[in-house]
């Protein structure tokens, strides 16, 4: 009989010790005691609270973007403090699920789930000050505190931060989608059940950029044969450069800039140089506006605004002219330049 009643004593003993294990919301009058008195530094929150931004407004992504892909992180920032959450006696934990809704998993992506986007994932990261991830759900597990110490705290460390990570799914159903959450993404509880932790998630729009092409992607410019008569600092030999810009996809280009990349004259920066005859360079001019594309010069573009179009004609002319003071040798008229386009 002896042994048995010391059996139950080292029972109830154990179950005591299990129950006091414990983390507790912090009260006003922890935090400005002895939170703030501790040497460790801690500055204590009854709940904290991190929002996600993104950097960029609209994320523009190209239609062929692989499944997979990274689209765009938004982040916190990192914290400036050693935040305080909790209060725990004899350990405990802090833990914080998902929140927002619904919430799918994307099966053939382990930890992400479904935007409210068709073809868009997220998933929620703890970053640590050491740039270590922790994916969500997020537990913080907190040891037992030791000596005389009367309890510890769980802690997100200065320079930790939240991040959202947006990835590629599946196909995308519309040219423009608005990815936002409702509610907090996740919420943070001691023991208690008392929240400690909210992250909220400002939206980002997500852009299927159209796939274009131009419909003459090499051309030969002949300039025929001419004499110093027919060329001056004004004047000269001159050929159309004529192409199509050609888009499609879901949504039609908001803009299509072009962009002149080659060598520029050393006589004159805004042509290009000739590799043939001195003397001469080639300028290469859009005949409505009158814009000299001068390469190499990244300010110096033409942009047209489609307005709904899925194509967009340009009408260049390219034109050799006198450069500099000397007069021009004989010889061959040879450049080699780039038209780029930037389609937005």
């Amino acid at each position: 009989m002896k042994s048995i009643i010391r059996l139950l004593i080292l029972a109830s003993l154990g179950l005591s010790h299990i129950a006091s294990a414990i983390c507790l919301q912090l009260t006003d009058e922890q935090i400005a005691g002895e939170v703030a008195a501790d040497p460790a530094g801690y500055t204590g929150y009854k709940t904290l609270s991190r929002t996600v931004l993104f950097p960029e407004s609209t994320v523009s992504i190209n239609p062929d973007l692989p499944n997979g892909s990274l689209i765009a992180t938004g982040t916190t920032g990192a914290l400036a403090v050693r935040a305080a959450i909790v209060r725990c006696v004899g350990g405990g934990s802090m833990t914080a699920p998902y929140t927002t809704s619904p919430l799918n998993p994307v099966p053939a992506y382990p930890d992400y789930y479904e935007t409210n986007v068709q073809g868009i994932g997220f998933r929620l990261r703890y970053i640590r000050s050491d740039g270590t991830p922790v994916d969500f759900p997020l537990t913080l597990n907190i040891a037992p505190e030791t000596g005389n110490t009367p309890a510890t705290y769980g802690v997100l460390e200065r320079g930790s931060r939240f991040d959202i990570e947006l990835i590629k799914t599946g196909d995308l159903s519309a040219g423009q989608s608005i990815v936002e959450f409702t509610g907090y993404v996740s919420t943070g509880h001691g023991n208690d059940g008392k929240t400690v932790l909210t992250i909220g998630s400002g939206s980002v729009r997500v852009k299927i950029l159209p796939s274009c092409k131009v419909d003459s992607s090499d051309q030969n410019i002949d300039f025929g044969t001419f004499g110093p008569s027919d060329v001056s600092a004004t004047a000269g030999p001159t050929r159309s450069v004529d192409f199509t810009v050609r888009c499609t996809g879901p949504t039609p280009p908001a803009s299509i800039t072009a962009m002149l990349d080659g060598t520029a004259d050393l006589e004159d920066s805004s042509m290009l140089k000739n590799n043939g005859a001195t003397h001469l360079a080639i300028r290469l001019k859009e005949i409505s506006s009158g814009t000299v594309l001068r390469p190499g010069d990244a300010t110096s573009t033409i942009t047209h605004v489609p307005a709904g179009n899925m194509q967009s004609p340009f009408s260049l002319e390219a034109t050799v002219l006198r450069v500099g003071s000397a007069t021009p040798t004989v010889g061959k008229i040879q450049a080699t330049a780039t038209i780029v386009m930037t389609v937005l």
